[in-house]
Parts: structure tokens; C-alpha cells; sequence
């Protein structure tokens, strides 16, 4: 039993051994069948380069050339398909047969060599290919060129066209662009010769600068007109406009060194002397951006002067109010120490309970200093004064911690608290009723506001001050301060109904004016007086003009002023 099944088990593998060869020996000669059909597939390849119409069409193109640089391609190309016939193609064919070899004794090298075959048809195709191409293109190249040359043509008329027409835009350039038209006009000459001629590299080269020529008259033909509007008009203009604003500004007192003006004009003479140079030779590459870019810049020196000039006044306003605050809060906190003794004793203090007084004091004097350098650099106008005016915002905000410090110490000390509660609610009702007034009036578009507007808004402001004053003051005056808010709010409610009238007047005078413009022509009196009522509105008598046109319209339409009246 045993042995059985050893013979069994011998038997199968036996069985298995010969089924492993038999699959290999299928397995190789699908193979070297796979391999045997791409050698096949290589001969087809190179039977289609072989079978390309090379030959053919060089001849067929050395027959209909002419000149001596066409028969030097035609005989390059002859040399190149020599080559391809003798060398190349020999040794792929050399390749092909050792691949046959390899199929029976190095399979393992044939994918490598094969790469090699496959690779070097594909250039031998690629070659004769563009040779076919260059050989197509030399036969049609005359009319190519040619088509081209009409086309140019045409745009360089247009340009001429376009120049002949402006020709006195171009000031002294005249006979530098009329020269360059005539070396044009030599280009297109060049090229009958060179086309009659047969001389192929040299038709590329005239009509690629030809071109250039006319691509490059284009761009000054457009642009070269708005260049020397900008050299000698515009930029100049503006430059002499700066220079008087800057003397104006040195006489209002400050010289704008943080700006170095007198740098940058000279950078920018710098460029517009490289772009007349350049222009003289029609370059004007990136000219017209570079001036563009000049004015721009000018534009803007003058809005930073109009800003620096708002600025001061800013800074004029702001220091004069920093200066009013600072010695009040000297002044308070000078009354402060000279009562401190008798507040001391009337409220039982110590040194500890004044701690807070002293900070007050100490940062006072710190403040003093900075306000003192601030007004140092003001004076050697190191810096813009919108720079100013942001280190003054700072001081002022500093200022304004120290006040609100100091109020609230006098509070805690039990200054008058209960005193001035109704005072100060009555200053923010007519500095709220002050704001109305002026946002009213800043919100409708009136000609002119008339000057008794601003002596009240003064009166109001001062006024206003005044409480500010009163309340600033330790100890407050309680009757004092009443009297002061009382002068305020009539002053602010006055200053209300003088806003309130100044926008109706102007509203309804303007409208009647748009309304009476239908009887401007029916007579010379009516035009005078129409005249009359636009010129008084204009200088900010509305209430003039409105009675003017009322009593023209009341002429002209008997019962107007009731119809108006009762609206």
C-alpha cells in the first residue's frame, strides 16, 4: 500500500514537471512571436520613412528655384537625404537584423534595442518631415511673401495718412519721422530686389523689419503727440503751478522740506531730459507710462500741499484749544494746592486720600515737556503737520485722561457735585442743538451761508465756552454759571431758527427762480429783476432774492404770494 502510493505521488510530479516545461516552451514561443511581430512592425515603419516622397520633391523644387541661396538648401537637402539613404537607414536595417538575432540567443536585450530602432526612425521621420515642410514653404514662399507685403503696405498708408494729417502735432521730431518714412519706403525697395533676386534669407529679414518699421511708426505715430503735449505743456504747466503754490506756502509759514520737492522736480527732469533724448531717435519705449506716471505724481504733491495746508489749519485750531486746556487744568489744579490746606482740614483728608491729586500733578508736568517738544519740532518743520497733529491727538487724549482724572478726584473730594448736574445737562442739549445746526446746514448745497449765520454760530460757540469755563472753574459760581447757560441756550435756540430760515429762503427762492425762468423772455424788466434775484442768491441774500421773485411772480400771476403763504 505504501508503495502505491509513493508511485502515486512520484507520477504526479513527474506530471507536474512536464506540465511546468511544456508551459514555458508555450510561454517562449509566444514570445518570440511577440517579438518576430514588432521586428515586422519596425520594417513597416521603416517602409513608410523609406516611401516618404523626399527625393521627389527636392527635385521637383530645384526645378522651379532660382538663386544661389535657394540651390545652397536644395543641395543641403540632398546631402541630408544622401545621409539618410547611406548611413541612417543602413544601420537600422543593420539594427533590425541583429534583433533577429537576439530573439533567439539575448531575448533579454531586445526591448533595449528595439527602444534604440524605434527612436531613431522616429527622428529620421521627424527630419524628412520638416524638410518637406521647408521644401513646401520654398515654393509658395514668393506669394507668401508677397501677401504679406500688400498688407503691410496698407497699414504703413494708413499711418502715413494718420501723420500727414497731425503732422503739426510733432513739433521738431518732423524730419526725424519723415526720414524714418523714408527708410520705409527703402525697406519695401530692398524687398523687390531681394524677392527678384531669389535671395530667401534675405526676403525673411526685410520683411520682418519692415515689420518692425511699421509696427514701430505705429506706436509713435499714436503716441508721440500725447508724449509732447506732456513735455511741453502739461507736465511744465503743473511744475510752474507747484512752484507758486510752494512760495504761497512759504509765506503762510512752513517750507514742506518732509515732501523733498526740490528732489523729486530734479528726478523728474532727470526723465524727461532721457525722454527727449530718446524721442529724437523715436524711441519712446514706455515714454508716454513714465509721463503718465509723472503727472500723476504731480497730482498728487498738490492734493498732499491742499491737505498739509488743512492740516495746519487743523493744528493751528487744536494746539490754540491744547493751550486753553492745558492752562485751565494749571490754573485748577494752582487753585487746587492753594486750598488744599483748608480742604484738608474740612474733610478730615491725608496725604494718603491725595495720592490721586499728586499723579494728576506728576503727569501734568510730564505733558508740559512733551507739549514743549511737539512745539520745538513745529517750529524746525521736521515733519508734516498731519504727522503733527497725530503726536498733538495723542497729547490731547492724554490731556483729556487728566481732566477726566481731576474731575473725578474733585468729585471723590465732594467739589459741588450735586451743583453742576444741571448745568452740564443743559450744555450737552445746546451742544446737541449746536451740532444740528451745523450738520443742517452742511447737508443742504447752498451757494453761500450767509455772514450772520457765523457771527451767531460764534456768539453760540462762545457761549458755549463759557459754561465750559464756568464748570472748569473750582469752586463753581452756581449764579454765574446759570447766567452762562442761560446766555447759551438763547443764543443756540436763535442760532436754530436763523438755520431754519437761511434753508427755507434759499429752498423756495431757488425753486422760484426755476419757476419765474418760463417769463425770462416775455420782457427786459422781467429778466433785470430775474437777474437781480439769481445774483442775490448767489451771494447768499435769500431772504432778498425770495421777496424779489415774490413780488415778480405776484406781477405776473395777480395772488401768488397768497397762493405761496398758504402752503
Amino acid at each position: 500500500m505504501d508503495d502505491a502510493k509513493k508511485l502515486i505521488i512520484i507520477s504526479s510530479c513527474i506530471l507536474l514537471i512536464i506540465i511546468i516545461v511544456v508551459i514555458i516552451i508555450i510561454l517562449n514561443k509566444n514570445k518570440k512571436k511577440q517579438m518576430r511581430k514588432k521586428i515586422n512592425n519596425l520594417d513597416v515603419i521603416k517602409n513608410d520613412v523609406l516611401s516618404l516622397p523626399l527625393l521627389s520633391e527636392i527635385e521637383k523644387v530645384s526645378s522651379l528655384t532660382k538663386g544661389e541661396q535657394l540651390e545652397e538648401k536644395i543641395n543641403n537637402y540632398k546631402k541630408v537625404y544622401e545621409d539618410l539613404k547611406n548611413n541612417s537607414f543602413k544601420k537600422i536595417e543593420d539594427m533590425i537584423l541583429e534583433l533577429d538575432f537576439l530573439v533567439q540567443e539575448k531575448p533579454k536585450d531586445f526591448n533595449y534595442k528595439y527602444s534604440l530602432i524605434e527612436l531613431e526612425l522616429y527622428k529620421n521621420r521627424y527630419l524628412i518631415n520638416h524638410i518637406l515642410e521647408e521644401l513646401k514653404e520654398l515654393t509658395s514662399y514668393e506669394d507668401k511673401y508677397r501677401g504679406l507685403i500688400v498688407k503691410l503696405k496698407n497699414k504703413y498708408r494708413i499711418i502715413n495718412r494718420e501723420y500727414e494729417s497731425n503732422k503739426d502735432l510733432y513739433g521738431v521730431l518732423t524730419d526725424t519721422i519723415d526720414m524714418q518714412f523714408e527708410n520705409i519706403e527703402k525697406r519695401f525697395q530692398d524687398f523687390e530686389i531681394v524677392i527678384n533676386e531669389n535671395l530667401y534669407n534675405e526676403v525673411v529679414l526685410v520683411v520682418r523689419s519692415l515689420e518692425n518699421m511699421i509696427d514701430h511708426m505705429g506706436a509713435i505715430i499714436l503716441e508721440l503727440p500725447d508724449i509732447l503735449v506732456l513735455l511741453n505743456d502739461l507736465i511744465p504747466s503743473r511744475i510752474k503751478e507747484l512752484e507758486v503754490l510752494r512760495t504761497s506756502i512759504q509765506e503762510e509759514g512752513f517750507t514742506l522740506t518732509f515732501m523733498n520737492l526740490d528732489y523729486n522736480l530734479a528726478e523728474i527732469e532727470k526723465i524727461e531730459n532721457d525722454i527727449v533724448d530718446r524721442s529724437k531717435v523715436l524711441n519712446i519705449d514706455n515714454s508716454l507710462i513714465e509721463l503718465k506716471t509723472i503727472l500723476e505724481f504731480l497730482d498728487s504733491l498738490f492734493k498732499d500741499i491742499e491737505k498739509e495746508k488743512v492740516y495746519k489749519k487743523d493744528f493751528d485750531a487744536s494746539s490754540y484749544s491744547f493751550d486753553q486746556r492745558l492752562s485751565n487744568l494749571k490754573n485748577t489744579l494752582r487753585d487746587i494746592y492753594k486750598q488744599l490746606d483748608d480742604i484738608k482740614v474740612m474733610y478730615g483728608l491725608n496725604d494718603e486720600d491725595l495720592k490721586d491729586l499728586e499723579t494728576i500733578s506728576l503727569n501734568y508736568n510730564d505733558l508740559v515737556k512733551e507739549y514743549k517738544a511737539l512745539i520745538r519740532k513745529v517750529k524746525k518743520q521736521e515733519f508734516s503737520y498731519g504727522k503733527i497733529n497725530v503726536y498733538l491727538n495723542e497729547l490731547s487724549g492724554n490731556l483729556k485722561l487728566l481732566e477726566d482724572n481731576l474731575d473725578l478726584t474733585l468729585k471723590n473730594l465732594g467739589s459741588m457735585q450735586d451743583d453742576e448736574e444741571r448745568a452740564r445737562d443743559q450744555l450737552e442739549e445746546v451742544q446737541e442743538l449746536l451740532k444740528i445746526c451745523k450738520r443742517q446746514i452742511q447737508s443742504v448745497k447752498i451757494p453761500v451761508v450767509a455772514n450772520n449765520y457765523f457771527v451767531e454760530l460764534s456768539e453760540a460757540n462762545e457761549a458755549i465756552l463759557e459754561i465750559i469755563k464756568e464748570l472748569a472753574k473750582k469752586p463753581i459760581v452756581i449764579k454765574t454759571l446759570n447766567t452762562r447757560v442761560d446766555t447759551a441756550r438763547d443764543l443756540v435756540f436763535k442760532l436754530y431758527n436763523t438755520t431754519k430760515n437761511i434753508i427755507k429762503n434759499a429752498y423756495i427762492s431757488e425753486n422760484l427762480i426755476v419757476y419765474a425762468n418760463r417769463y425770462r423772455s416775455s420782457s427786459s424788466d422781467v429778466m433785470k429783476n430775474l437777474n437781480k434775484a439769481e445774483v442775490m442768491f448767489y451771494k447768499g441774500n435769500y431772504e432778498g432774492s425770495l421777496k424779489l421773485v415774490l413780488d415778480l411772480l405776484d406781477k405776473l400771476e395777480p395772488g401768488f404770494k397768497t397762493k405761496i403763504n398758504s402752503i
